[in-house]
């Protein structure tokens, strides 16, 4: 998958081009940008003046922060990381990615675990890649019900949704 199409899949899921803030956190978030992590995002200096961000700075935010962090895995496999990170994290995403690949967890995208990755057969990295996604969702939500479990059915929908 090219990333044009991996992005436009990635803002549907993440609700679209909108401004919203989550229950739970403390801080907005634009198009699945989260301003209390990203707080230098040019997108921000268009909506504290009233305005909408561009979508090339939306583009050009997923690109370099996400996409071209897995470059060199297959590009299925590279989709299914790119989605979970943007969720969940680059480092949580690699390192359930590392888990599956049978490498060391240490959460960094490096030739070892790109080969593994790349090694593993496209259909079974996936399924026990989603598997593990929803393991680390339902410890998350278990970790701390008051906080987490009102994102479960929302999370393990994504989870499916981004298989097709």
């Amino acid at each position: 998958m090219d990333f044009e199409t991996a992005f436009r899949k990635v803002i549907a899921l993440e609700g679209g081009f909108r401004l919203h803030q989550n229950a739970t956190e403390s801080d907005a978030t634009y198009a699945g940008i989260y301003r209390k992590a990203h707080p230098s995002w040019e997108g921000w200096d268009y909506i504290d003046k009233g305005a909408t961000p561009p979508t090339e700075l939306v583009r050009g935010f997923y690109k370099t922060h996400y996409w071209h962090v897995f470059e060199g895995i297959d590009e299925d496999k590279r989709y299914i990381l790119y989605e979970f990170a943007v969720n969940a994290g680059i480092k949580k995403a690699t390192k359930i990615a590392q888990v599956v690949a049978g490498t060391v967890p240490d959460g960094i995208i490096g030739p070892k675990t790109i080969a593994a990755v790349n090694r593993m057969d496209t259909e079974l990295f996936i399924a026990q890649y989603t598997i593990a996604r929803i393991k680390h969702y339902l410890d998350l939500a278990n970790s701390d019900p008051k906080r987490y479990a009102i994102y479960l059915r929302g999370w393990l929908n994504r989870t499916m949704e981004a298989l097709t």
